[in-house]
Parts: C-alpha cells; structure tokens; sequence
C-alpha cells in the first residue's frame, strides 16, 4: 500500500499577491519621503529644544536648569494623559502598580539625572563642546550594554569605541570657556553613563512588553517627573521662589512654552525615523544635530572652538563612523545567517521524514504530506518502499523554492510506475 495514502490531504494554498513594478516602487517612494520628513523634523526640534534649554538657563537669567529639563516631561505627560482619558488613544499595555515601581520608576531615575545633569552643563561648559562631549555617548552605552548581557563583545566595535575615546580626550583639552570644566565634565558623565542606563533599561522592557509611543509617555514621564521635583526641591526650590526668577518666565513665556512642547515633538519624530529609516539613521542624524548645534553656538553665542577641539572632533567621528560600519556589518552578518537557515529546503511534513542511508537506499516514515520549503523545499504524496508489489505514486508535491529554489512534482517508486514532473520555483 502506498504510504502517501496514509496521509492527510491538505488544501492547496491560494495564489500569492504580485506587486507590480509600478506599486511597489510607489510604496519605496512612499516610505523614502516619510523617513526623509521624519528626519528633517527631528533635525530641527532636537536641534531647537537644545537652542531652547540653552537661551532659558543662560540669556533670561532663569538659574534653574533641573527644573528647566522637567518642563518637557510635565507636557508629555499632560499630552498623554488627556489622550487616553478622553478615549482618543488606547493603551496597548497595562501595568499594575507594582509592575509600574520596579519596571518604570528606576528607568525613570536615570531619564531624571540624564535631563537634570544635561542641562546643568549648560552653566559650566560651551553649548558647543557640550555636544563635542556627546560623541562620548556610545561607549558608554556600550560598555553598559554588554555589562548586563544586551549586547556581546566585538573587537571591531571595541577598536571604534577606543578611537571615539581618543577623539573626545583630544577635544575636551582643548576646551578654554568653561567656568570650571572638571565640573563641567563630571556633569556629562553622569548624564552619558545615566542615559546608558536608560537606554539599557528601556531595550530589556520593550523586548518583554509591547510599548506605544502614548505607553512610554504615559507611563515613564510621571516617572520622571516625581525624580525631578525631588531634585528640584532640594536644590532649586529657594531660587524659583525668588523674584528675579518668577519675572523671567513672565517675561519670556514663548521661551519656556517652547521648551516645554519641543520634546514631545522630539519624541514623536525619533519614533518615525526609528520606524521608517531604522534606529542607524537616528543615530546619524543626532551626530549631524550635534554638527547643526555647534555652528549655532558659534554664529548665536560666540563661541570659540579651537583647532585642537576641531582635531579632536574630527578624530571621534571617524570612530563614530567605524562604530556604525561594525555595527551594520554585524546585522548584515545576521541576517545572512538567518537567511541561510531559513533557505533550508524542506525533507518531511506533516511528522514524516526523507532520508538517504549509507549505500544510498531511499527510506521514509509516514505520514508525509507535502510541504512548503523556503529556498527550494521537496515533499512527497507518495512514496513506494522497496518491496511493494503496487505502483509507487506518480505524483508528489515538490516544495515552493523562494528565490529561485527549485521546486518538483516527483513520484519516487522502488519499481515500476515512478514517474516524476519538475518545474522551477519563484
């Protein structure tokens, strides 16, 4: 008896969707200008909220940094808030209160001393070697991402990381502004190793929660805040009560309503770079802000950069540059990997196998039915062992070759009635 007859029969799947040349070369230029308006938008509002920050701290005399970076968090919040309950957004996760205090509250920490210690650098250090110092960023994070497992070691990323290292070391001897720039700088490292934290901590949530742009608003920024009013009352708390401070928002109330409503706007803009143009293109398009921030500082504010600050620079980009190469090697590398693994054609279905011994005699256990095989799968209906007086099949069902596999309707028999068709998959 034939074995395929044992096997269940399946439904043959409907025929794929073809793109034509002419859509799918729609939707490339589709998704190519929402990236580009994406990246613009985010070029200008990082670029702007920093131009912000910087004029509220140091032009209207308003010496209240910490509470200045919790400005953008109390409009996110309220933004999020008002969304979902008016019912105009849904939230996709739901935490409990337990859940909320040790997922959320301590990425909340390190989102508070990043915000606060950014924006204290502001009075100790030049808005342009400030963003010098932020090509730091990665080995930081880096550093800390393979400390608790996120990430794996790469001598290729360690080689660019010790040149950013030597570029940034270059840059900040060469700083001549700040008012003290040991405190300056113990201010950006906070910051840096803070947002490390913060970037490590948001990786391992979004892996095992599902997160919106209105969840993390929703959920982090109140966070956030309860740790800047915190840090806003112990040290801040005296000068917002002074008067001089209370005329500078009076005074300035477009400043301080800007600086308030470009970080959602921020938010919402890295969100569509990361979704149409990938997290790389963010990554690039925030060192091309820094670049934008410091041709700023000179033309707006002054500021003086020295050709060792310039060298230096220079160096920490050319390792930026070899860090973001290894990196897409690496994912490149993956990918191919995946590929391969997946291009495996297909030898059994439905709990049977296909096998070659060692004299190359053919064997099979039931029940085999056919089978879809990416990269050129082969199953059978039919199968004739050797020994069987009946006819082997005469039609099996090749597997569906992606990419150019090849694909056969085969009948294999062990004597008489074998016949086999062929024909090549998409």
């Amino acid at each position: 008896m034939p074995l395929g007859r044992l096997a269940p029969k399946l439904r043959t799947p409907p025929p794929l969707a073809v793109k034509t040349k002419s859509t799918a070369k729609g939707e490339y230029s589709y998704a190519w200008l929402l990236g580009a308006l994406y990246s613009a938008t985010y070029l200008v509002f990082s670029t702007s909220i920093i131009l912000a920050n910087k004029h509220i701290i140091t032009e209207t005399h308003f010496n209240c940094p910490i509470a200045v970076s919790a400005l953008g968090s109390l409009f996110g919040w309220t933004v999020s808030l008002a969304a979902v309950s008016s019912g105009t957004v849904a939230l996709s996760t739901r935490l409990t209160l337990a859940q909320w205090a040790l997922f959320v509250l301590p990425i909340g920490v390190c989102t508070a001393l990043s915000l606060a210690f950014a924006n204290i650098a502001y009075v100790y250090l030049s808005l342009s070697f400030i963003q010098m110092i932020k090509a730091f960023a990665p080995v930081v994070t880096f550093v800390v991402l393979v400390a608790f497992g996120l990430d794996r070691f790469d001598p290729n990323l360690a080689l660019a990381l010790l040149v950013i290292v030597a570029g940034c070391f270059t840059a900040s001897s060469g700083e001549v502004h700040a008012k003290s720039a040991q405190l300056g700088l113990v201010c950006m490292l906070v910051c840096e190793v803070a947002e490390a934290f913060r970037s490590a901590g948001l990786q391992y949530l979004l892996a095992s929660k599902s997160f919106t742009l209105f969840d993390g608003l929703y959920y982090f920024s109140p966070a956030t805040l309860i740790f800047l009013a915190g840090l806003v009352y112990v040290f801040e708390w005296e000068d917002l009560k002074d008067a001089d401070h209370l005329a500078a928002i009076q005074n300035n109330p477009l400043a301080f309503l800007c600086a308030s409503t470009l970080g959602f706007f921020v938010n919402v803009a890295s969100l569509g770079v990361i979704q149409c143009a990938g997290s790389l293109t963010l990554k690039i398009i925030s060192q091309l802000k820094n670049v934008a921030v410091i041709v700023a500082a000179v033309v707006l504010y002054d500021d003086v950069v020295t050709a060792l600050e310039t060298a230096g620079y220079a160096v920490a980009m050319c390792g930026f540059a070899m860090y973001q190469h290894a990196k897409w090697m690496d994912a490149e590398f993956a990918a191919a990997d995946a590929k391969t693994s997946q291009g495996q054609g297909s030898f059994s279905g439905g709990g049977g196998s296909l096998s070659l011994d060692n004299s190359g005699q053919l064997s099979a256990t039931v029940p085999i039915t056919r089978g879809v095989g990416r990269g050129g799968g082969f199953s059978l209906d039919s199968i004739r062992q050797p020994g069987d007086t009946q006819p082997g099949g005469s039609k099996g069902d090749g597997g569906i070759g992606k990419g150019g596999g090849f694909a056969a309707l085969a009948g294999i028999g062990g004597g008489d009635g074998g016949g086999s068709r062929g024909g090549v998959g998409s």
